[in-house]
């Protein structure tokens, strides 16, 4: 009999797995366009009044300072002050202040379920990014700590819970902007979200829940209806069983799907008008399955994937649109370039896909009010065990289209969505933007726009554009009133831009003009579908 592993085995490669996948929930070209901006980001305006160290007499009621020291300029990132903290009972924080600011505060989100330290990649980056502009910062590990209590496991205690579903952001935010206001003694002038996966989530909570925290905010593939997410992970884990697919298998679909729909371009730039039918048009293989065609199981698998959760007989939630087969740059920031099923649908080396991983975690401890380490993913009802997730929805899912108060205090939403996303299906967002239309009227596009990114995986990576600047976009849209009519995106391969695009607001899409190179953004314009 095989040995059985260890507690402490199974528990580090859990942890290994909760703290690898945040780090790519980022699409970290914040700021690349800031030069461009009319705003000037950089302008310095305002010094410190007090010093550094005495930000450690803040500690009162539920917030506790633990630490606050000054460090040093390095690396082209300014000197600043560093205040790290903890909000009852566990939410972690740290603001770092700079020594000349713009009054300006931005704080970036989380991944997965969360639990990550200020330092965790790309963290400091996205830190150091945005300290050099001029820019107060924060971050918080939403209430728990990965290392300690990966995936969903913190849910044992249901502050945490809380803490993660809303709770850890807002505290922060108003923290975060108490602290600066102190050291400066002015108040922030701006206040700016940006997020992408979890961190998109949380964007779209604040707008909805706390729609005084953020002028403006970046909702990058946000996991907005996390449960059903999560069931469709499940979903997904059950037709791979059935019809078990290799990264070889999906090689071939993603030939026959580009040769089938692929512009001249090698992108596919809306999956919904692509005809690809599994069963239909990949070859079939006679008996075993095989590199060069597919059995009638796997067709089958293929079919439940793209076609979405299906509950009583009627379609319940969306499935993966077609694209995300193919080879790109990798959106976990892998040299090779990889299928962007791989991980996310097709574990690596036997073992769980990081959909079923997520999917199998929050079944156990969160979904059903009562955890239950031991809970076998495989007995799920699809039919009558979604109506048990209830009360976990109210809590984590961000799908309110009423957007009215945020919209009236002048808030602006910009949200983005990769094509070709496999962790989650960027019809959700379609779906969401559509009900806010209708929610909030015909000028919903006056404060809130979806930019959809042909071939790009989750928030970044893939097989089209995925280099591009949302915030400084937003920013120029608060303050200078000038809405994205266009996005600029880029594609980069090893340190030479090979492609750039415009990224067009929802329903539009970008259109070669018929002459010039299909590389040049200057050859496309945005136009209605």
């Amino acid at each position: 009999m095989p040995r059985r592993r260890s507690a402490s085995v199974i528990a580090a490669a859990l942890t290994a797995l909760a703290l690898a996948t945040p780090a790519a929930a980022q699409n970290r070209s914040s700021f690349v366009d800031a030069a461009k901006s009319p705003l000037n980001f950089s302008r310095a305006t305002v010094k410190p009044q007090i010093a550094c160290r005495d930000m450690r007499g803040l500690t009162a009621g539920s917030v506790s300072i633990q630490s606050a020291e000054v460090v040093a300029a390095a690396d082209g990132v300014p000197e600043h002050c560093r205040v790290a903290g903890t909000i009852a009972s566990e939410i972690r924080f740290e603001v770092n202040m700079p020594a000349a600011w713009n009054r300006r505060f931005y704080m970036n989100g989380n991944g997965g379920f969360a639990g990550e330290s200020p330092d965790s990649p790309p963290r400091a980056a996205i830190r150091a990014t945005a300290l050099r502009h001029g820019f107060a910062t924060a971050t918080t590990n939403s209430g728990h700590d990965a290392t300690q209590e990966p995936l969903a496991s913190f849910a044992l205690n249901p502050q945490k819970v809380t803490d993660y579903a809303f709770r850890a952001v807002h505290l922060t935010a108003m923290t975060a902007k108490g602290i600066a206001t102190r050291y400066y003694d002015r108040p922030v002038a701006y206040s700016y979200w940006d997020g992408c996966s979890t961190g998109g989530r949380q964007a779209l909570i604040s707008a909805q829940r706390f729609p005084g925290d953020f002028d403006g905010i970046v909702a990058g593939a946000p996991v907005l209806n996390f449960v059903d997410t999560t069931i469709a992970g499940l979903w997904n884990a059950r037709a791979l069983r059935q019809g078990p697919l290799t990264l070889d298998t999906l090689k071939l679909v993603a030939d026959v799907v580009y040769a089938k729909c692929g512009g001249v371009d090698g992108v596919i730039d809306d999956p919904r008008r692509c005809p690809f039918d599994p069963a239909r048009d990949l070859p079939k293989c006679p008996g075993s399955p095989a590199a060069n065609c597919v059995t009638a199981a796997q067709a089958g698998a293929l079919k439940k994937i793209y076609g979405g959760v299906v509950k009583d007989g009627k379609a319940y939630f969306p499935g993966q649109p077609i694209g995300a087969e193919k080879a790109g740059a990798s959106s976990f920031g892998e040299a090779q370039p990889s299928s962007g099923w791989d991980r996310w649908l097709i574990g690596r080396d036997g073992g769980k896909s990081l959909q079923l991983a997520y999917s199998e975690s929050f079944m156990r401890y969160m979904a059903f009010g009562k955890a239950d380490p031991n809970y076998d993913w495989a007995t799920f009802d699809f039919d009558k065990d979604p109506e048990r997730t209830g009360d976990i929805r109210r809590l984590l899912n961000a799908a309110d289209p009423d957007l009215a108060t945020f919209r009236n205090r002048g808030g602006k939403l910009l949200m983005y969505f990769g094509w070709a996303d496999t962790a989650l299906t960027p019809f959700m967002a379609i779906d969401y933007y559509e009900k806010a239309v209708a929610t909030n009227g015909p000028d919903t596009r006056d404060f809130f726009r979806l930019f959809l990114v042909p071939g790009m995986f989750h928030c970044r990576g893939g097989v089209g554009t995925d280099r591009f600047d949302a915030m400084t976009s937003l920013i120029n849209w608060v303050e200078g009133g000038v809405a994205p009519e266009t996005i600029p995106a880029a594609r980069v391969e090893g340190d030479q831009v090979t492609r750039t695009r415009p990224l067009c607001p929802y329903p539009r899409v970008a259109r070669h003009v018929g002459s010039g190179s299909i590389d040049d953004a200057v050859n496309f314009v945005c136009a209605d579908p």
